[in-house]
């Protein structure tokens, strides 16, 4: 009896060992597993939204409510400045263009420059204040100018946003202050980010920590403080109002790889500093570019059955890379998908199929692949012999 009383104490403390080491094996899977929009890392934000989008593919790589509509504060101003960058690409303002402010533009409240009323400032000073200090004056007195009311410069923004494939903002006015119908998300205000990024005019002031206005007279000093303490980092906007928290959106640049960031709703600023530095850290940390194809380098070929040749070589048009988990650079598959309908004959350069990428089975990228040759359409003679040989080929199997 003695003997089995011991062994009966011994198997709960085996159990108990067991069960510890199920609990601990649990914990850990938990921990590690991917988050929406992510990888298999933890990472909690402080803050109602977040996103982190790759800047080349466009791919988000972590997100924390990324279509809540919110209110975006002056992060609204991203819309604001790419429509300023549009019209000096159209053609429709140069950077030079002196504005006249007006009683409407003078008057707004909020962070300003304190414009007067027909003051004149040129729209790239003008627009310097929007991108370094959120000036809601400057905003509008650019958006009159630029569309001659703000009314129609709302609409741009709203059409603008549309064209983009916003799919949770509307814009009520082109300063961010607050409105109950003005809103946009995570995800839509990366997208603008995305788009404002191909405008280095922008980037060189958002990227600008201190600046003066009226010959000197008139201090700026960015409200971004990322772009102090964030290696690579060079934008991109605040915006603060008691309804909408603390947010921002950043973007940064390593070695030839970006990230963009967005933190909507957050405590504090600097809440929203750290915030912005632990998902960019999240990206550069875990994330790589792999090199997936040279511009006009043979990848493979795609059958064109009426073509002459009938295998037709392919590439890409420019360089290609993907962004991988760090330590997977080397383990990426691709394979060629033809066009469903190809029309002969072809013109070197022309896209004939897409190329996809994968990483294990996850699909990291795809890209058109064109033919590195002109294609003509096989004669009569030629399409006859291919078809006997298919089906002699066919009787020996």
């Amino acid at each position: 009896m003695g003997n089995r009383r011991e062994m009966r104490m011994k198997v709960p403390q085996k159990l108990s060992v067991r069960v510890a080491a199920l609990i601990l094996v649990i914990a850990v899977v938990l921990v590690m597993a991917p988050r929406p929009g992510g990888r298999a890392y933890a990472l909690e934000i402080k803050a109602r939204a977040a996103v982190l989008m790759d800047y080349e593919s466009g791919r988000i790589i972590f997100s924390q409510n990324p279509d809540v509509q919110l209110p975006p504060a002056s992060v609204t101003k991203l819309m604001t400045m790419l429509l300023i960058a549009e019209s000096i690409d159209s053609g429709r303002a140069k950077w030079d263009d002196l504005i006249r402010t007006s009683k409407n533009a003078a008057g707004m409240g909020g962070s300003q420059v304190y414009l007067r009323e027909g003051e004149e400032m040129t729209l790239a000073e003008m627009t310097k204040a929007i991108a370094m200090v959120s000036a809601n004056d400057a905003s509008t007195a650019v958006a009159e100018y630029l569309y001659g009311s703000v009314e129609l410069f709302i609409q741009k923004m709203n059409q603008r946003a549309q064209e983009l494939g916003l799919k949770n903002t509307n814009f009520q006015n082109e300063h961010g202050l607050p409105d109950p119908k003005h809103y946009s998300s995570a995800h839509d205000l990366a997208l603008i980010a995305r788009e404002l990024i191909r405008h280095p005019k922008i980037l060189e002031w958002t990227s600008t920590w201190i600046s003066y206005l009226r010959d000197g007279e008139f201090f700026l000093r960015n409200t971004n403080d990322l772009i102090q303490s964030y290696r690579g980092a060079d934008g991109l906007k605040t915006g603060h109002t008691e309804e909408a928290g603390y947010c921002l959106c950043a973007t940064a640049e390593v070695e030839g790889l970006r990230f963009i960031s967005v933190i909507m709703g957050a405590e504090t600023n600097q809440v929203r500093v750290d915030e912005s530095t632990k998902l960019l850290n999240y990206g550069f940390r875990n994330f790589a570019r792999a090199a997936v194809a040279s511009q006009g380098e043979k990848l493979g070929t795609i059958r064109v059955r009426r073509g002459n040749p009938q295998d037709v070589p392919v590439g890409t048009s420019t360089d290609y890379a993907v962004l991988v988990e760090r330590g997977k650079e080397r383990f990426i598959e691709t394979k060629l998908l033809p066009e469903e309908q190809i029309k002969l004959p072809l013109k070197r350069g022309q896209q004939i199929g897409t190329l996809i990428v994968m990483s294990g089975k996850e699909e990291v990228g795809r890209t058109a692949v064109v033919a590195l040759q002109d294609v003509k359409q096989a004669n009569f003679v030629v399409r006859f012999f291919r078809w006997l040989g298919d089906v002699v080929r066919g009787w020996f199997g």
